[in-house]
């Protein structure tokens, strides 16, 4: 080859290999080019703009990928959709997906999830078609995308809406339907298809409103006395004009309450509401209004109102006789300014203070001198009246002309005192006499002991000594009954005066039982004391208590049979309280005699009793004393089981 020829050789290389390079620039600068238009496109359409080469790698991304699934494109390029995508390739939306891009088929809308760098999900739909040459050589895929969980969030927002829409009218307490242009029924509730169940057909979609009523009239569902042609024309009058609301009578004496309402397309709402029970309830409040007049006739006198000016504006009874005064004479007017008597300034001042502040008030007494010289005794009682927004538009009330019942409390009153005057005297009387007594008791107690033991020598005949033992036995009993007295006089006359200390419970009921211990032992009476750990202290008088302790023991001594038993159970109860339990295995009572049991000198007569000696006051006394300690006695007996008194002393008294 000449060296000229292979020099032009070499130079038009270089020259096409030039050429080459240019064309490759301008080919790398036509992609940038429509690579920046795909996007410029993207971000003006918010559409995702994406290429893939042959082996469905990408190759190419907008920017909105980048926003939407905020990863650098630098970790998505390079990398299938299977790849980014994370999800279970075997999924069969994902497996037909393969294949179409196997097959370089075109696909559209395919939905997958992204996850975001933040873990959000975003949903995705893409759309591709495939890219061959003039040759047919595939070169991969070209297509769009779109973020659609905005989109899908608020679908789901709508349909949850509307869930909650069709839940809440299938709840309402009312009958809905809407009727669209043609008056044909597009939606009902299930109270709808309720009160028409005997004619589902005509309940169905698509139904007219005027074949849904004649369905109504011919199964007989309208109300009883009602002209069926009457009923059928005025339904569809005001169902054609709906203007407010109104009432339909259908089966089983039901009352409907219809609002009807046109809407901007032509159709028709229907609310509807089942209002028998008002209709009854209406009805018994008319009654009961009645009822109310003919009982309020009989309980009061008298009628009256007060505006908010607390001034009369009403007195139902134009008789002075009966109010205390005319009726012009309390006509706007307060109360004070009637001029009431036997209303002291005081109580006159509190009255109204009573009525600045809305309270109900009872039974306020007053009184009214008349033109010739009576006094009429009255008494009114009222309420506050608020109107439905709540504000005090005055009072309503009563009066009564109570003439006769003061006398009758003045006749009481004068009976208490007399009744009063008369225990007060028998107190002092038994006082006086039980001292009176005790004097030449004391000696006949101890000159009949000194024969019964011969202190002085022996008597001589043994039948003075058993005289003198009847007589000793006599007079302690004497002694006894009296001191019962003074004492049940003491406390009945107030006088018996109580001095509170700390008590140990325990160390009482032993002094106690101690006094009774021979004759327990004499009789096998087993005694048992059961104290918790929390009723250890009372606060209480000791002379009272211990008082309390004797009559009880006595009685369960003395009632119980040989070999019995007596239990004191001291415990405190879920309300604090402090009980004291006594109880024995005696002979007991019926429940009914228990108020012959705590009546003064009150004896149960049983075959048991009728021979043990006693004067009755044990329990009234122990009642009476429990009572100065602001408690309470309890008695419960069963005949032949035995009896229990329980003591219940407030929590303020367990120490």
């Amino acid at each position: 080859m000449p060296e000229g020829k292979a020099t032009r050789s070499k130079e038009d290389l270089l020259a096409e290999i030039e050429a080459l390079r240019k064309e490759n620039a301008q080919l790398r600068e036509s992609i940038e080019e429509s690579e920046k238009f795909y996007d410029v496109i993207g971000l003006m359409s918010s559409e995702m703009f994406w290429r893939s080469d042959a082996q469905h790698r990408f190759i190419y991304m907008s920017p909105a990928v980048v926003e939407s699934i905020d990863m650098p494109m630098s970790e998505q390029l390079g990398k299938t959709r299977a790849e980014l995508a994370g999800e279970d390739l075997n999924a069969p939306h994902w497996r037909q997906h393969l294949d179409d891009l196997e097959a370089h088929r075109p696909f559209k809308n395919f939905r997958y999830s992204r996850r975001r760098s933040d873990g959000e999900i975003r949903e995705i739909t893409s759309t591709g078609r495939p890219v061959f040459d003039e040759s047919g050589q595939f070169h991969g895929y070209i297509g769009v995308a779109a973020d659609i969980t905005k989109r899908l969030e608020a679908e789901a927002k709508a349909k949850s809406a509307e869930d909650i829409l069709m839940v809440a009218i299938n709840a309402l307490d009312c009958i809905f339907t809407i009727w669209d242009k043609d008056d044909r029924l597009v939606f009902c509730n299930d109270h709808f298809r309720h009160l028409n169940r005997f004619i589902p057909e005509q309940c169905e979609y698509g139904t007219t409103f005027e074949e849904h009523l004649h369905a109504v009239i011919d199964n007989g569902l309208i109300g009883d006395g009602e002209d069926p042609e009457r009923w059928f024309e005025s339904r569809m009058r005001r169902h054609r004009n709906p203007s407010g609301h109104h009432e339909v009578s259908r089966q089983d004496g039901l009352t409907i309450l219809i609002h009807e309402a046109r809407l901007a397309d032509g159709s028709t709402i229907t609310l509807s509401t089942d209002i028998s029970e008002q209709k009854r309830a209406e009805k018994d409040l008319r009654e009961s209004r009645k009822r109310l007049m003919d009982f309020s006739s009989t309980a009061a006198d008298w009628f009256w109102e007060m505006n908010a000016d607390l001034k009369y504006t009403y007195v139902s009874v134009d008789d002075a006789d009966v109010t205390g005064l005319r009726v012009a004479d309390y006509i706007g007017r307060t109360h004070r300014e009637t001029h009431p008597r036997r209303f002291s300034e005081n109580k006159l001042r509190a009255f109204e203070e009573m009525l600045k502040n809305h309270e109900n008030f009872n039974d306020v007494r007053y009184s009214h001198i008349l033109d010739d010289g009576r006094e009429i005794h009255l008494a009114i009682s009222g309420k506050p009246v608020f109107s439905d927004s709540g504000q005090f538009i005055g009072y309503r009330g009563g009066g009564r002309n109570i003439a006769s019942l003061i006398e009758t409390e003045e006749a009481l009153r004068r009976e208490k005192e007399r009744a009063e005057q008369a225990s007060r005297a028998k107190s002092e009387f038994l006082a006086h006499m039980s001292h009176e007594l005790r004097t030449p008791l004391n000696a006949i107690l101890g000159f009949s002991e000194i024969i019964r033991q011969q202190i002085f020598g022996p008597v001589g005949n043994g039948s003075y000594l058993d005289y003198a033992s009847d007589i000793h036995r006599s007079g302690e009993h004497l002694l006894s009954l009296i001191n019962d007295l003074l004492d049940l006089s003491k406390i009945e006359a107030g006088k018996f005066d109580i001095e509170e200390e700390e008590l140990a419970l325990a160390d009482l009921v032993q002094q106690s039982e101690r006094l009774f211990a021979h004759r327990f032992a004499q009789r096998r009476i087993r005694f048992e004391v059961h104290i918790s750990d929390d009723a250890q202290r009372i606060i209480a008088d000791r002379r009272a208590l211990s008082q309390i302790f004797f009559n009880l023991f006595s009685n369960a001594e003395k009632f119980n049979k040989d070999g019995g038993m007596v239990t004191v159970t001291v415990f405190k109860a879920e309300d604090g309280s402090l009980c004291i339990a006594i109880k024995d295995t005696g002979c007991g009572f019926r429940i009914d005699e228990t108020d012959t049991a705590l009546a003064p000198f009150g004896r149960i007569e049983n075959p048991m009793t009728k021979e043990t000696p006693g004067t009755g006051l044990g329990l009234p006394i122990v009642d009476a004393l429990t009572g100065l300690h602001d408690g309470r006695m309890e008695i419960s007996s069963q005949i032949g089981v035995g009896t229990e008194v329980r003591l219940v002393f407030p929590e303020s008294r367990v120490c």
